[in-house]
């Protein structure tokens, strides 16, 4: 195996570890153990395992701010067809970065506190202004409305795919009994896209 193999394989192990058991739970030992390499090669690679949460998160967490430099510079588009992507982009990572996600939700609660608190705060912040400034920039070339309140409007990509994320059985059985249709993870995935998409625009587009 690759060195750099060995080092996302590490990251990997860890990431589903921290979000299963907690950070504060989960020992280097354990990792080690799981990720079939020695402790010392984890130290060489990350230092700490404070330094390896990090390495997770810019390795799994950048993925908003690489999709986000990579729309702007996408002149063929208009800004409400990146803002559609950029839904579809967002909910898609989401989904497929669930274990990062079940971190963040276990390490930012109500009663943490802390430096790894405040390293998740300023990593979802990145995320928060880079969304800002996109829709910003709409508002100035006259394509968005004004007036809107961007950090709520920002929280409904979050919340809503969160919802998802962690009550899809809940959501599942409201379907099944108002519908009698069984559904899955995709089908609810596309349906938190269309609704994400609508609400973007009833809230953006100018009157």
């Amino acid at each position: 195996m690759e060195p750099n193999e060995k080092k996302v394989k590490i990251m990997e192990v860890a990431e589903k570890l921290f979000a299963k058991n907690g950070f504060s739970a989960t020992s280097v030992r354990e990792i080690s153990k799981k990720a079939d390499v020695n402790i010392a090669m984890i130290s060489y690679y990350f230092e700490s395992k404070e330094k390896l949460l990090e390495a997770i998160f810019h390795y799994k967490g950048d993925y908003l701010r690489v999709m986000v430099e990579n729309l702007l510079q996408k002149d063929s588009f208009t800004r409400w067809q990146k803002l559609d992507w950029l839904v579809d982009e967002y909910v898609d990572r989401f989904l497929e970065n669930q274990y990062l996600h079940r971190i963040i939700l276990r390490e930012s609660g109500l009663h943490s506190k802390g430096s790894l608190r405040e390293f998740i705060d300023k990593q979802r912040y990145g995320h928060y202004k880079m969304v800002k400034e996109f829709i910003e920039k709409g508002q100035v070339d006259g394509e968005f409305k004004e007036g809107v309140d961007l950090l709520m409007l920002y929280s409904l990509l979050p919340g809503t795919t969160k919802h998802l994320l962690f009550h899809e059985s809940f959501m599942r059985h409201v379907v099944k009994a108002e519908s009698g249709r069984e559904i899955d993870l995709e089908d609810l995935k596309i349906r938190t896209q269309s609704f994400l998409k609508m609400t973007l625009r009833m809230l953006l587009q100018k009157e």
